[in-house]
Formats: C-alpha cells, structure tokens, sequence
C-alpha cells in the first residue's frame, strides 16, 4: 500500500479514543452500542482485502459517528485512481493492517522465516514457531466522504442496496427480509461453536451463564429474550467468556471491568457478522461511567482490552472454520507434586534461558536446555514426553503456563542427568578427524531473502560454493555456547565431500614409500645371510672384512656424490636453510601446508600428534625417501604454541610468491626454484629474550 501511514502509537491511542466515544453515545442511546441500522460487516470497497475483528469494530463506531448509509470505505489513493475525491474537511477512521508473512521461533527471536518457508515444516517444527507480525496503520474514508456518490453514483447506490442498513431497523423488534438467511448463519455459528469451542445447552432456570466445572454454555429459551437480536448477542457473549478460561486464552474471566468490555466487544463484532445490532448489557450500562472514566485516565486499558478482542474473535473464527480449540487443563495440586517429586527444586536450576526440542544428526528428538550462566545441557527424552511437550506447544494458549511447562521438563531432565539416569547428547560435533577441521578457515552462515538458511566455508585457499543448512541445524547455531566452534563441525558435515578429496591429495602427496624401497631391504638381508654362509678361515674373513668395507665407503661416496645431484630444489633448499638453522626446528612452507622434514619430521609428529609419512619422490641425501610430516599453514596458530611449549626453536620458512603457483609447479615436477625466506625464529620463554630474528633469503 502506497498511501501515507500513521504511527502505530497514533493509530492504537486514535482506536482507543474512537471506542471511549462510543461507549459514551451507548450510554445516551439506551445501550446502544453500535450498528443500529443493521448495516452488513464493514468491508473494503472494490478490495478483497481482509477486515480484522477490532479494525471491523472501529470501521462500524465510525460509520455510526458519521451517520454514513453504509460500512464500505476505500483507502485516500483509491479515491484519486477511481476519479473522485475526499471530501474537504472529512476525518477519516484509523486501520491497523497486520503483515502475518514472518514467523518466529519461540525460543530464539532472531531465527524468523517467511510464511512459505513455515507451511513448508512439518508439523512438529511448526510448533516451534509464532506469527510475528508487523503492523502498519493507515487513514480509511467511508465512501460517503467522497465524491462517489455524484461522480459514480451507480457503483454507490449499488453498494447501498447490499450493504446498507434501514431506518426501520432502528426499532430492535424489527426483523427484515432477510431474517431467514440470518437465522440459518446464527444456528450455524452456534453449532460449530457447541462441536469445536464449547458445549452449549439450553437453561431451564432462565439466566445464561457459563458452568467453569463442566465447561459448558446454558443459555435460555429464545422466547425468554426481549428479541431475537438480545437472544444472538448473549450466545456470543457467553461464547467470548468461554475463551477467556484457564486452558484456552486465559485472560481474567472474573467480573473485572476489563473481562466485561471483551465480552461485549467480541459479541458486538459477531452481531456485525450477522448485520444486527449490538447493545451493552443493562448491569453493563450501570458501570459504564466508572469504566468509561478509567478508560480516560488510563488509555492503555483500552488498546489491552481491544487487543484481547482480536484474539478471542480469533479464537472464535477458528472454531467457525472446523478447527477444534481443547481446553488445556492444569496440573491439580495433586498431580503437580507427584511432578516436582521426581526432582526436588534444590537440585536443579531455577530458571531456563532456553528450552526447545529439536532433531539431532540421527533424526531423534532431543530436549537442549540452557540453564543461566551454564553450558547448553542436551539429552534424548522419552516418547512420552516428546509428545507431551508438542502437545502442550501446539495446544495450550497460556504463553505463561506454556513457559511454566519448558522450565518443568527442562529440570525434570537436568535431574535425571545429574543422577547419571540419562546420557548427554552432543548435537554441537560432528564426526569430523582434526586433520578435516584444521583444513577449514573461516565459515559463514546467512540467511537469504527468501528465507533459506546458506553456509559458505573456506577450506585451505578456495571459497566453496553456498551450501544448505536445514531448520534443525540452523536452530543449533543459536543455542551452541560456542558458536565458531559449532559452524566449523557444520561446515565439516555438509563439505565431508570436499574434505575427503582434500586429505586425500595430501596423502597422495606425501604416500607412503614405495615397494621399492622393501625390495632393497629385502636384498640387504639376503646378502646377510650369504655372508655367513660364506665363513672362511680367519685370515680369509678378515682379507673380505677389509675388502667389504672398501666397497661400502666407495658406495656411500659414489651415492651421496649421485644424490647431491639429484637433490630437488626444494630440498636443497630445505637442507641450505637448515645448515643455518640447525639447532631450530624449521617449518617449511609447501602450498597450503607447513612442512617438516627428516629428524624435525620425526619430533613433529611426536609432539603435535600428526601423521609421520615417506614421500615416494623426494630423495634425502642418502638417497632414500624423505621423511615428512605436516599440517595446513592457516593452523599455525594451533600447533605453533604446542611445540615451544615442547621446548622447541622454531624457524618459520614462508614463499615470497603465490604458494598456489609452487605447489603446481611442485605436482608438476618443476625444478624452477621459489624465493623462500626463514620469516621468524620463535624460542622457548627463557631462549626468546635473547633470540634475534633473521630473515635468510634463497
């Protein structure tokens, strides 16, 4: 809607003023409240836009106010597109439209979703959520306040033949044509409101009332009413009463001033259904000025009582449509100690931050509890208790009787925990090797305009592609204590793919040695075993003894001659670095990781808890297989603290150039040399006050 809106504020305290006026013209007009000349319901002209219970109410005092012949009334703009106009000087009515496209999850406001994404739920997540709404006001004009009536006079009178009322009507005994038709609509709503709302029987001691012990409606033989119209509207009333118990709305269903306004509100706006009018009780009329003075000196008495109109009218359309409204009854006394005598109070916390019940990895409800100032408590609960918790959710319309419940099973759980009786779940973990998780650098999780939830992780250097998360995973992420930690085991769950391709390249990097390598063993102790076969004499023995070792030191010098040729550019320049470090362990940057070679390798993997490999291609000096052992370079940070506190020197070898660049030359065989330098050299506490950082470029 484009037209100019008022503030909420304005527009509820302008409502409020409009119902004390009438209150005020009831009490001149022998009860009157409204709707004296049977006008239809108040509607949008040429709009099929839906009129709320108390905007309907407010519309109908308006119309009456302005003696208009009908309740049709048409938004500023629409005036101006049609051709017409309002007229100079109209004031015109304030509405309350209410946007009901959002919802939001009961236990953590900033978890909202659209209206699609809610009826796309199942059931049982439904009942996690509350329509959030959003109200905006805007100014109505009956169409009597406009040109209508001499620029479109057809469309106009066409609207007051439907929808107007008669002067006739005036007198309540009056019952027109169409007094059929509205005796079938009123028949109607009273059984659907005996079959899903409320018993309703008739009474032989001829005073309408409400039986709380057997919620039930007694209501007297029409003929004992002074008209049909006082017959209706007592229905309706005792019917509005009976929402407000304990168990359905549970507003205060005693003889307060505010519980007595609701009822003949709510009643009033079915008698505009009906297109009857709608009076104040005569014990109503004898309170009126006390309560018309308070609503005075307290405006705020007023937007409660029409706010809990629109919900009792709610409640009542619910019942009209099929949908069958149980009373929630509460625990007796007796039941609520045998309840809290599974857990004394004593035992358990108070007070609960958070309460809810959602679906772990498995798909098994879990009860996640988060207790003041504690971590988050998770534990699988019984079937029973699972369906009574959505049963309680979806059904009881005491939001503090419902929270009462959260905080109940919540400590009922807690002392079963503690007694050891039920196991903790971790539903913030996933499976994920420490390898994985040391592989993702940053995660992100957002929600879109249309409300689906996306995951977006960095694993090594690339930034992966959006990735779902569903309600359940979504709904952990706000109750995880620590939240980092939670979205990195997400990102793990839903990129396993990626990880596993991922550590597989490393190994396959860094594989094992080859069977080459056991063959040449193998030969070594074949020839061990001929020598001993081949024992000679003393003088012979020592003649080969001699002979032998002659042989071994040619070989050693002819291999490590071969070898020094052969040596990779990294690896030479590896061993020239290390020349100049020798008493630090040297972190050697490879691509994404920090690697670690010959006898660092070996004290690595012994402090660090990390994987001791060969590599198949990369030769020593000695020209066998390189030992190495390593970790993803943005894990440093980790493992960094872990060896200093091992009493290691470190030497922290970084490429002068894009990491991504050698490591395709290295997985292509290159021997293009890398500028690489020995950026810092950390040492133990005691060490590092002496230690003086080099920087060595090669």
């Amino acid at each position: 809607m484009a037209e100019e809106t008022i503030q909420k504020k304005t527009g509820a305290e302008r409502q409020a003023a409009f119902l004390v006026t009438a209150l005020e013209r009831a009490s001149q007009q022998n009860g009157v409240l409204l709707n004296g000349t049977k006008k239809q319901t108040p509607r949008f002209f040429d709009k099929g836009l839906r009129v709320n219970p108390v905007n309907a109410l407010i519309m109908a005092i308006h119309s009456d106010m302005g003696g208009f012949k009908t309740n049709s009334y048409v938004l500023f703009n629409d005036t101006k597109n049609r051709g017409e106009a309002v007229r100079k000087g109209e004031k015109g009515v304030p509405f309350l439209w209410t946007n009901n496209s959002e919802y939001v999850n009961k236990d953590n406001p900033e978890d909202k979703i659209t209206r699609e994404a809610f009826k796309a739920l199942p059931e049982s997540d439904q009942a996690s959520y509350k329509p959030n709404p959003r109200e905006d006001v805007y100014v109505l004009f009956n169409i009597d306040q406009t040109t209508m009536p001499n620029v479109h006079k057809e469309d106009y009178e066409k609207q007051v033949q439907l929808y107007g009322g008669t002067a006739e009507a005036q007198d309540a005994s009056y019952m027109d044509k169409d007094d059929k038709a509205k005796r079938i609509s009123v028949n109607q709503f009273i059984l659907n409101m005996r079959d899903n709302l409320v018993p309703i029987r008739k009474d032989a001691t001829g005073i309408a009332h409400y039986d709380g012990q057997r919620d039930t409606v007694y209501i007297p033989a029409q003929k004992g009413f002074p008209s049909y119209a006082d017959y209706v509207q007592e229905v309706a009333r005792q019917v509005a009463h009976a929402t407000g118990v304990s168990g359905r709305l549970n507003r205060d269903s005693g003889a307060s001033q505010k519980e007595t306004l609701v009822e003949e509100l709510a009643s009033a706006v079915k008698m505009l259904d009906f297109g009857m009018p709608a009076k104040l009780r005569p014990e109503t009329m004898k309170s009126l000025p006390a309560i018309i003075e308070q609503m005075k000196a307290d405006p705020q008495l007023a937007e409660d009582v029409l706010h809990e109109v629109n919900r009792t009218v709610g409640m009542m359309k619910k019942a009209e449509n099929g949908e069958k409204i149980q009373l929630i009854e509460k625990p007796s006394n007796e039941r609520q100690q045998q309840w809290a005598a599974q857990f004394p109070i004593a035992h358990v916390p108070e007070q609960f931050s958070a309460v809810t019940m959602l679906k772990d990895d498995e798909g098994k409800w879990t009860l996640a509890m988060k207790a003041e100032n504690m971590p988050v408590l998770s534990v699988h609960p019984s079937k029973e208790d699972v369906s009574l918790y959505f049963d309680v959710i979806k059904n009881d319309h005491d939001d503090a009787h419902v929270q009462e419940f959260r905080t109940q099973m919540a400590q009922k759980y807690y002392s079963l925990f503690s007694k050891n009786q039920v196991p903790p779940v971790n539903i913030f973990k996933s499976d994920a090797s420490q390898e994985a998780l040391d592989l993702i650098s940053k995660v992100n999780a957002f929600k879109t305009k249309d409300s689906k939830i996306l995951l977006v992780a960095t694993i090594g250097d690339e930034k992966q592609k959006p990735r779902y998360v569903n309600q359940e995973q979504w709904q952990r992420l706000w109750l995880a204590d620590d939240k980092q930690d939670y979205k990195k085991h997400l990102a793990a769950a839903l990129y396993s793919d990626v990880l596993a391709r991922k550590l597989e390249e490393t190994k396959e990097r860094v594989a094992p040695e080859v069977d080459g390598t056991k063959l040449h063993e193998e030969q070594e102790r074949r020839n061990n075993q001929q020598e001993e076969k081949c024992r000679n004499s003393p003088e012979q023995k020592e003649k080969e003894r001699q002979e032998e070792k002659a042989k071994e030191e040619a070989t050693k010098a002819e291999t490590k001659a071969v070898a020094a040729v052969a040596l990779s550019p990294m690896m030479k320049q590896f061993l020239d670095l290390k020349s100049k470090h020798p008493d630090a362990l040297l972190l050697f940057r490879v691509g994404d990781f920090y690697e670690t070679y010959q006898q660092d390798a070996r004290k690595a993997s012994q402090v660090l808890g990390i994987t001791l490999t060969k590599s198949s291609k990369t030769k020593g000096p000695d020209g066998k297989p390189v030992e190495m052992a390593g970790f993803p370079y943005h894990a440093l940070d980790t493992y960094l603290p872990k060896l200093i506190r091992a009493g290691e020197r470190v030497a922290i070898c970084d490429q002068l150039e894009n990491p991504r660049a050698t490591a395709k030359r290295n997985s292509e065989g290159s021997s293009q040399e890398n500028k690489q330098e020995v950026k810092e050299v950390v040492a133990p506490a005691k060490k590092q006050e002496e230690e003086q950082h080099r920087v060595v470029h090669r």
